[in-house]
C-alpha cells in the first residue's frame, strides 16, 4: 500500500514543478546578461561615448557610481510584472527604479537608497512607503517584484508584500535603473506583461 502512496506523492511533486514553471514562462529577459540590447541611456544622443560608470559583468549590470546617465528600456509599457534583483556595494547607497516613467526618466520612481528603500518620489501614489526592514543586509541580493496593473502598484520585497498603492499616471511609460553616484549591481531582470 505504501507505493501508491508514494507515486502520489511524485506525481503531485512533479504536477506543482510544472505549474510554476508554466506561471513563469510568460516572463521575458528584459537583460539578456551579454549586452545592453533592448536599453538606452538617458539624455543620450547616437554616436555619444559609451558612458563608463555601466558595465556587464558576469551576467549582471554593475553600475560604478557616477550621477547619470539613467539606464532606461527602449519600449514603453502599460500593465506589467516585473522581477528582478538588486544588492548595494557601499553602507551610504543611493538608487532607484523606474515605472511608466518619461523616455528619459525623472518621474515614477520607486527608491533604493539606504533607509528609504521602497519609498515612492516624483510621482502621486497613495500607500507607498519605506520598507527598509524588508531589505537584506549590505552586499546580499535582494529580490523585488513590482506589478503595475491601471493606476495600481504593488511592491513584493524578498517574498513579502511591502505595499500596494493607488493613483499611478501616466498610463504608459518607460521601466529604468537610476544612477545616483552609488555602486550598486542588478541582475535577473524579468517582465511580463499583463494582457
Amino acid at each position: 500500500m505504501q507505493k501508491p502512496i508514494g507515486w502520489l506523492v511524485l506525481v503531485a511533486v512533479w504536477l506543482g514543478a510544472f505549474r510554476v514553471e508554466g506561471a513563469n514562462s510568460d516572463f521575458e529577459d528584459l537583460f539578456n546578461g551579454r549586452d545592453f540590447t533592448g536599453w538606452r541611456f538617458s539624455l543620450q544622443k547616437t554616436g555619444d561615448p559609451w558612458p563608463d560608470n555601466w558595465k556587464i559583468k558576469d551576467s549582471v549590470i554593475c553600475l560604478s557610481g557616477l550621477m547619470k546617465p539613467n539606464l532606461v528600456t527602449t519600449r514603453a509599457f502599460t500593465d506589467f510584472e516585473m522581477k528582478f534583483e538588486w544588492r548595494a556595494l557601499t553602507q551610504k547607497f543611493n538608487g532607484g527604479f523606474y515605472i511608466r516613467s518619461k523616455q528619459d526618466t525623472g518621474n515614477n520612481q520607486i527608491r533604493i537608497d539606504r533607509n528609504y528603500e521602497g519609498a515612492f518620489l516624483a510621482g502621486n501614489l497613495n500607500g507607498a512607503k519605506p520598507v527598509p526592514l524588508l531589505q537584506r543586509p549590505i552586499g546580499e541580493w535582494n529580490e523585488w517584484r513590482v506589478i503595475v496593473k491601471g493606476a495600481t502598484i504593488t511592491l513584493h520585497c524578498n517574498g513579502k508584500l511591502a505595499w500596494e498603492a493607488t493613483g499611478l499616471a501616466p498610463d504608459s511609460g518607460y521601466i529604468g535603473l537610476q544612477a545616483e553616484g552609488s555602486p550598486m549591481e542588478f541582475r535577473n531582470l524579468r517582465v511580463r506583461e499583463i494582457k
